[in-house]
């Protein structure tokens, strides 16, 4: 009986083993494009730096003069207008959408909705690196603890070149994995900061219509 136990307890490290090892190459390629994903990331922050246009004084105008334009019936002049404000992606979607709601005679109904879609689709956007926050560290830990089994064996064998391997696999990922955490951290701390910024804008902007639109009401 202890012989049957002996042999199951056996068989039973060797399939852990022989699946845990089997995951070292997903991993390590795993980590290998989510460290060019991340690195694409931060190029992309980069590039929306130097071309991100905000002026609080010109979107002030923009939504007064909107605002003037629609209580007069001149509806589709102010959706052209709010739709002639640079701005970031999500934000130019939202101005255009705001618009839209103009033209149709239903900016009171749907000015809640179309904050509450930007919210969403910012949300949305930082979804990725959200998740590179956490994958990354957890693949670099699986390619440290993957190859150290590998290592151990070498060592017990006295294969030295085995063990230099398997350590030099397991210290690597680790850097990677840490590497991704960090720039989809950075990543993801700034652009918060500019969808916040965007969010604040957008209603600041359907306020000052709103407002101008209610005063005459």
């Amino acid at each position: 009986m202890g012989g049957l136990l002996l042999s199951l307890y056996e068989a039973s490290v060797e399939l852990l083993y022989i699946f845990s090892t089997a995951f070292l190459y997903p991993v390590i390629l795993s980590l290998l494009l989510l460290f060019a994903w991340s690195l694409a990331q931060l190029g992309s922050l980069i590039n929306e730096y130097t071309t991100r246009h905000r002026s609080l004084a010109e979107l002030e105008d923009i939504s007064l003069n909107a605002a003037h334009m629609s209580r007069e019936g001149r509806t589709k002049e102010a959706s052209a207008a709010l739709k002639s404000y640079k701005c970031p992606r999500l934000l130019s979607l939202a101005l255009e959408q705001t618009g839209r709601s103009l033209e149709m005679g239903l900016f009171a109904l749907k000015f809640e909705k179309i904050l509450q879609d930007v919210e969403l689709s910012m949300a949305k956007a930082l979804e990725p690196v959200r998740i590179g926050v956490k994958v990354g560290p957890i693949l670099g830990l699986m390619g440290t603890l993957i190859p150290m089994g590998p290592a151990l064996i070498g060592l017990s064998q006295g294969d030295i070149k085995s063990l230099a391997d398997n350590l030099v696999i397991a210290f690597a990922t680790t850097v990677i994995g840490l590497v991704v955490g960090g720039v989809c951290y950075a990543t993801m701390v700034i652009r918060t900061r500019w969808y916040r910024q965007d969010l604040s804008d957008l209603e600041y902007a359907v306020d000052i219509i709103r407002g101008k639109r209610d005063e005459t009401t």
